[in-house]
């Protein structure tokens, strides 16, 4: 997985290079929370949560139409959901489409 480093934190506060450098001693814990978010089928709040963080589309702001909303997610569920995805493509295999993106 890779990490980009100046990327910004979620609304857990947890930044890519936090997991890189704390990987041995979080990777416990969030095993057991993923194995029993897996097990539940459901995912916990936290993981959930967002930031909108506003970013001018144009220099001068006349309006709210000038800005685009930019959403900071939690680097752990985006994990998470890589790890998902990495499984998933692993048992289906040629099964799916390259070009396929959804259902």
């Amino acid at each position: 997985m890779m990490c980009v480093f100046r990327k910004a934190p979620g609304p857990d506060g947890v930044t890519p290079a936090c997991l890189k450098t704390c990987a041995d001693q979080l990777a416990f814990i969030f095993s057991q929370i993923f194995n029993r978010s897996l097990e539940l089928c459901e995912v916990p709040p936290c993981f959930k949560r967002s930031t909108i963080i506003p970013i001018p589309k144009k220099p001068k702001i006349t309006g709210l139409n000038d800005y685009r909303p930019v959403a900071l997610t939690s680097v752990v569920m985006k994990s998470f959901e890589r790890l998902v995805l990495a499984y998933l493509k692993n048992i289906t295999g040629p099964l799916l489409d390259p070009l396929q993106f959804a259902y």
